[in-house]
């Protein structure tokens, strides 16, 4: 599936939080399976993001030698590394069944619930029978 860069990197968070969560089987296999892929491209956005620092930073004397972006160069950096966050990516998930969460009693908030919302199956309608007379 394509998605966003920063949509995956959004992601990370909220699976983080659920993670020690007793849940089913089925749904810890495929959060666990979704996490490590979420995680292997998370790094690749650390990797380029620490490029960026490199490119727009110098060393900071009064912090260790620490690289930080320079005050000037920080409206730079960010127009650059957003960006490249609105790449596309794809990740080859398979998606949550929102019954599985829902059963789950996992308390997710809301800001959590829109990270995560891409990677998960929009519930299955219930279909009621009408009964005609």
């Amino acid at each position: 599936m394509k998605m966003l860069l920063k949509d995956i990197k959004d992601a990370e968070e909220g699976l983080t939080k659920i993670l020690l969560t007793p849940m089913e089987f089925k749904l810890s296999y495929n959060i666990e399976r979704i996490l490590n892929k979420v995680v292997s491209q998370v790094k690749v956005i650390e990797d380029v993001r620490m490029g960026l620092v490199g490119k727009y930073g110098s060393k900071d004397k009064t912090k260790n030698d620490r690289v930080a972006v320079l005050p000037e160069k920080y409206e730079a950096f960010n127009k650059e590394f957003i960006k490249y966050l609105e790449k596309e990516s794809d990740i080859d998930v398979k998606l949550i069944p929102y019954e599985l969460l829902e059963r789950s009693n996992i308390k997710l908030s809301p800001a959590d619930m829109m990270a995560l919302r891409k990677f998960i199956a929009e519930p299955v309608p219930v279909v009621t029978k009408v009964q005609q007379v």
